[in-house]
């Protein structure tokens, strides 16, 4: 098991248990408390979706670390001289998706999705709503359709 899959475990618990309440209250015929059920799961969604996510800035942030070590040791300077621009930086202050480009080619479409759930990442973070329909979705597939590192 990875932390990846543990989170996404974790969601599904709570999520049920989210529904559960909505189905209640959608059989007690009570939107009031129906909307506060639908209200608590997308802002439970929101934040495994974004605890999920600090994992995977970790795992990009630890894969990078590795690599500018491999391309600075042993190396030619002028091989190693754009690694070393990044070897005395703390590797959380470089941009994100720069350290997603180092590990993945743009073209490919797990890149795109990492930008999406980046800009999403970001939404929540600040503080908006990520008004991502499938977000419950992301839970379930993220670590089938996005390479874990």
């Amino acid at each position: 098991m990875s932390i990846f899959t543990d989170i996404a475990d974790q969601w599904q618990i709570a999520d049920g248990a989210l529904g559960d309440l909505e189905q209640a209250a959608f059989a007690a015929d009570d939107d009031q408390r129906f909307d506060a059920a639908d209200e608590q799961r997308k802002r439970n969604d929101q934040a495994y979706f974004l605890f999920l996510f600090t994992r995977f800035e970790d795992a990009v942030n630890e894969a990078i670390t590795v690599i500018v070590g491999n391309r600075v040791s042993g190396v030619v300077w002028a091989e190693r001289r754009v690694w070393e621009a990044w070897l005395g930086q703390d590797v959380t202050a470089i941009r994100f998706m720069s350290k997603i480009e180092i590990l993945m080619d743009k073209s490919l479409h797990q890149y795109g999705i990492i930008k999406e759930y980046y800009r999403g990442r970001n939404d929540i973070a600040h503080g908006s709503i990520w008004n991502e329909p499938l977000l419950s979705g992301v839970m379930r597939t993220i670590g089938a359709e996005v390479p874990i590192l």
